[in-house]
């Protein structure tokens, strides 16, 4: 293995005959799971094809071909036709993808390759390759066109350039030998040496011989990356990937995420007779409404596109049933993607799938209920029993009442079939968003009656122009409305109940016993831990002395507080080398919670961006501990944009900046960092302004310092009311959206100037969130603008155009549904205009202050508690709460 390594190496250092392109490219880092369906290069060719009325079908059906071929084996080849308009398409997977993962790769690459026509051309994604031309290309391993892609951030530390170059030659040596020519190998990380994955992966359509060709000329090519952190090589017969983020998947391969690809199966296309006349328009039209609309179902579950005008116009329709989660609905609009471009050239289609819709024509359809389209499919090889029957028809008829009133016009049913233990009968039924309720409810009313003429059969479907529905022995969906067991049940039922209540009080007293006792026997090993740890705190470059924080603070005068956080006061000092810092002097002593504050120390030293607060130095031997940040002499956000003096110093685009940096900053610690962070109480006062007003995020990681104490009854909480995510408050649900929610609160202050507030009835609260909501569906959102930003004079209408834009994406960021919000990243895409258009916000929250089962503590309260007690409570500032 050695001699062999020592051989892959020499051939490296070859100079090879061929140009190579360098291309530096800033490569974002990417967390362990995202996506691989980003794109890294398109190239279309310099000739076109011979005769498009015969290569378009040509090269359709190709597609389709390879599409079919790669949901089972990963990677497909296809030949249609013969002669000049002969299209030979080869598609492929990386050898560590999902199925899934699979599926929206190809449907990215699917998309945009047809971009390139009349032209021929590949495309290269970070998951899956794809390429198309009118000769057979299959066994070629070298090109003009082959490129290597550079990241910007470069790494010096000793022994990377050893750690890539083994990794690579381990890569590149058993991906030949392997029956899917793909490998994978992660160096181990060692001392300062971070860990490095590499990904090599050849077309299977090469034999072992030249994909050990196309992989070395790669190898040498990629290589030439260092000392950058990150690399990709992009060849005619294969890819090369190395990197210091984790971009690979787990070992288990071809397998499904989960039940996602069930309900993205398809159900039926159905594609309009009359072909477009004016291809060379309508085509690319409708290729642009496919990306558009790929955008939009990012963070929607619905969607409209219209691209172009007149006749060759598209109009496209994208809509995910109301019970998919997010990733399901992403999986299910890639197979629409996929299969819908089979219509073309037509001038309109429709897919209906397990999960989703998809529809476009070149005139606008989105208000129609019914079409000559709508068809019932039945199965009638299972036949029910009349109890079946009278349950379908209920839950049918429940399913109808119900969708038009929702507010995602969907509905999911349950009834249960009499006599018949473990039996129920299953319907849903969707309306598109851009049906009204009367529209709707016209709709499922024909489609529900076609629906149930499928009876006595199992199954039924009715794909109709505005809706769908179905009704199954089969629970294919989490259904919203679980109909209670008939009354002769309920006696049954209350017996069960109490019996299960006394096994549920005796298991919980069990744990409660064995959990003393562990705590007990585990209290030696702790405190033996502890103070190893607390040596190691000790001994850090970071550890300051508690006097040498007290000579800085003056002892912590009440003249140099700078304000009080959730987790302590903040005082401003000034070292004995002149620097001036930040204290943060918590509320108590972390001497034993070693190991708590040490895991928190360490986290939040090794995050590093130019939009948080660093962390410089730390104290936990003295009697309280204290954490020392960099000085920022503007303080915080709040401080200008709520002051009507100092407000005027921020005009639109210094606050627009704040913004800009507040995003970029969430970004990083919920994705670039090696570990994600959730901050939990992102708002004004805690968005710091250095001397030119860029915004630093603080206070980020100290919520995992400050978890409850598993022996202390508390809500868990730690927020800001006002600011916190409705998921977050009523149920405990953290996940980054909680962060987004925040977010989208920050915007709408900083852009009206007005906490999010309001003066409380007895019925209603109109603070800031609803007052901008109504402002947006009336048009009339530029009259909340802070008036310091002196907008009231005419000249100004693209700047309130623009902070209208701005205002768009804080509404999508508070809207109540998690799932619909966007990431973090993808706000940032949106605020940087490379999202458009912009989707249409759902509601945001709007929940009575009484409905909310959340204790409140005041700050004496809070205070006294942490006083008494080793454990945190609830972090909740005190900050207006209510209905938002």
């Amino acid at each position: 293995m050695t001699l062999l390594l020592c051989s892959i190496q020499s051939f490296l250092n070859m100079k090879e005959s061929v140009q190579i392109t360098i291309i530096l490219l800033l490569l974002m880092g990417k967390s362990e799971g995202d996506p691989r369906s980003q794109v890294v290069k398109l190239v279309c060719d310099q000739y076109p094809v011979n005769n498009q009325t015969i290569a378009i079908p040509n090269f359709l059906q190709t597609m389709t071909k390879i599409g079919t071929q790669l949901r089972s084996s990963h990677s497909g080849t296809a030949v249609t036709g013969t002669g000049p308009d002969a299209m030979y398409g080869h598609g492929e997977c990386y050898g560590d993808l999902s199925t899934d993962e699979c599926v929206l790769c190809y449907a990215e690459a699917r998309t945009r390759l047809p971009n390139c026509f009349p032209e021929f051309g590949r495309i290269h994604l970070d998951g899956c390759f794809m390429r198309m031309n009118n000769y057979s290309f299959f066994d070629e391993n070298l090109g003009a066109e082959d490129t290597t892609l550079c990241g910007a951030t470069m790494l010096t530390v000793v022994g990377f350039h050893d750690s890539v170059r083994r990794a690579v030659a381990n890569a590149v040596i058993d991906a030949p030998k392997n029956s899917d020519f793909f490998a994978r190998d992660v160096s181990p990380a060692g001392g300062a040496i971070e860990p490095v994955y590499v990904l090599a992966d050849c077309w299977n359509t090469l034999n072992e011989t030249s994909c050990t060709h196309c992989l070395i000329r790669a190898s040498e090519s990629i290589l030439k990356c260092l000392p950058s952190s990150e690399g990709r090589a992009v060849y005619t017969g294969c890819f090369l990937r190395y990197s210091v983020t984790n971009f690979l998947n787990q070992e288990s391969t071809h397998v499904t995420n989960g039940d996602g690809s069930s309900k993205s199966q398809l159900i039926q296309l159905i594609c309009k007779n009359q072909q477009e006349n004016n291809r060379t328009i309508f085509i690319p039209n409708f290729l642009k409404a496919m990306l558009d609309i790929n955008i939009i179902m990012q963070t929607s579950h619905n969607g409209t596109i219209v691209t172009g005008t007149g006749p060759e116009s598209t109009y496209l329709l994208a809509q995910c049933y109301g019970h998919l989660s997010t990733g399901e609905c992403l999986l299910c609009c890639a197979e629409a993607r996929t299969s819908l471009p089979s219509c073309l050239p037509n001038i309109g289609g429709r897919v209906y799938l397990e999960g989703c819709f998809m529809r476009f024509e070149n005139y606008s359809f989105f208000g129609e209920l019914i079409g000559d389209e709508d068809r019932v499919i039945c199965d009638n090889v299972t036949r029910k029993d009349d109890d079946f029957q009278q349950a379908a028809s209920k839950a049918v008829l429940q399913a109808i009442e119900s969708a038009p009133k929702s507010w995602n016009r969907h509905a999911g049913t349950q009834s249960f079939v009499s006599g018949t233990p473990n039996k129920s009968a299953y319907a849903a039924a969707d309306c598109w968003s851009t049906l009204g309720v009367d529209s709707c409810s016209q709709c499922l009313q024909k489609a529900g009656n076609m629906t149930l003429g499928c009876l006595p059969g199992s199954m039924g479907y009715a794909l109709y122009t505005g809706c769908f529905m179905r009704y199954s022995d089969t629970n294919f969906s989490n259904p919203d409305n679980q109909n209670q067991r008939r009354s002769d049940k309920g006696r049954t039922t209350i017996i069960v109940s109490a019996v299960g209540s006394v096994v549920v009080f005796i298991a919980a007293s069990i744990t409660v016993f064995i959990a003393w006792k562990h705590r007990n026997k585990s209290k030696a090993r702790q405190g033996s831990n502890d103070n190893k740890l607390l040596k190691i705190l000790n001994s850090s470059s970071l550890n300051v002395r508690y006097s040498t924080i007290e000579k800085a603070t003056a002892s912590f005068d009440e003249a140099n507080k700078l304000g009080q956080g959730g987790f302590g006061a903040v005082y401003k000092g000034v070292l004995p080398n002149g620097r001036e810092i930040a204290v943060k002097r918590l509320f108590f002593n972390h001497r034993h919670r070693a190991g708590d504050f040490y895991n928190e120390v360490n986290m939040i030293s090794s995050v590093n961006h130019k939009n948080l607060v660093k962390l410089v130095g730390f104290s936990c031997l003295g009697p309280e501990s204290a954490l020392i940040y960099e000085y920022l002499p503007n303080k915080s956000l709040d401080h200008f944009i709520f002051d009507p003096i100092k407000g005027k110093k921020l005009n639109w685009a210094k606050r627009f900046d704040i913004i800009f940096g507040v995003a970029k900053g969430l970004v990083y610690l919920h994705e670039n960092s090696k570990t994600r962070i959730i901050h939990r109480d992102i708002k004004a006062a805690n968005i710091l302004l250095d001397s030119t007003l860029c915004a630093k995020i603080a206070d980020f990681g100290l919520a995992r310092s400050f978890q409850q104490d598993k022996n202390h009854i508390s809500t868990g909480i730690a927020g800001t009311l006002g600011y916190m995510a409705p998921e977050y408050v009523t149920h405990g649900q953290l996940t980054e959206k909680v962060d987004v929610y925040s977010f989208g609160v920050l915007i709408l202050e900083v852009v009206t100037g007005m906490p999010n507030r309001g003066t409380q009835t007895s019925e209603y609260t109109q603070n800031l969130v609803s007052m901008v909501w109504n402002h947006f569906k009336q048009g009339s959102v530029s009259e909340l603008f802070d008036r310091n930003l002196m907008l009231q004079n005419d000249g100004y209408d693209d700047t309130k155009k623009e902070i209208e834009g701005v205002v768009h994406v804080g509404l999508l960021c508070i809207q109540e549904v998690a799932s619909l919000r966007p990431t973090m990243s993808m706000a940032l895409q949106m605020l940087s205009k490379n999202i458009k258009p912009l989707p249409a916000p759902a509601n945001p929250p709007f929940t009575p202050a009484s409905n909310i089962q959340v204790t409140e503590f005041s700050t004496n309260q809070a205070l006294q508690l942490r006083l008494n007690s080793h454990a945190s409570v609830p972090t909740v500032s005190d900050s207006f709460f209510g209905p938002r």
